[in-house]
């Protein structure tokens, strides 16, 4: 196995390996072949997509394999520059925000109601008691009447 992992190390040294553009290019790939699928009834629209998530793994495997690290590097510069302008990064944090609080309401679902203020939007969290509620919004200071059914 070491002699098989020497030889991969040797073939890749001087390449360009993976970087954020070759993984956001695997991810389309993905993505194109798992949209295809739905389409299996029309044969164009099949095809199509399979030819484009084609042409995106071609890329990405041409960008790993490619010797040409000063272009490959010019063109990751620029994708950067891309993520930056559509400010990527920001929502990356606001999916991540969402995703942590989903994963603690559905940890909590036993126990607790979660409601939205409808006038700030803060996320307030209740005990499972049905009923009609009386809250008042620690965010504004909002009375609000909710219903917990279950």
């Amino acid at each position: 196995m070491q002699k098989f992992i020497e030889k991969i190390r040797i073939f890749m040294y001087g390449r360009n390996g993976i970087d954020k553009l070759g993984m956001f290019t695997v991810f389309m790939y993905l993505l194109f072949n798992g949209i295809k699928m739905f389409f299996t009834f029309n044969r164009l629209v099949y095809f199509s997509l399979w030819a484009v998530a084609l042409l995106f793994l071609a890329v990405s495997v041409m960008r790993f394999l490619s010797k040409n690290l000063e272009k490959r590097g010019y063109e990751a510069q620029q994708f950067e520059n891309f993520l930056v302008r559509v400010r990527f990064q920001d929502f990356v944090r606001v999916v991540n925000k969402k995703m942590k609080r989903l994963g603690i309401r559905i940890s909590q679902i036993r126990t607790h109601r979660f409601r939205t203020c409808p006038q700030c939007d803060k996320h307030l969290r209740l005990s499972k008691k049905r009923g009609v509620r009386h809250i008042t919004c620690p965010g504004c200071g909002r009375k609000i009447k909710t219903f917990v059914l279950f």
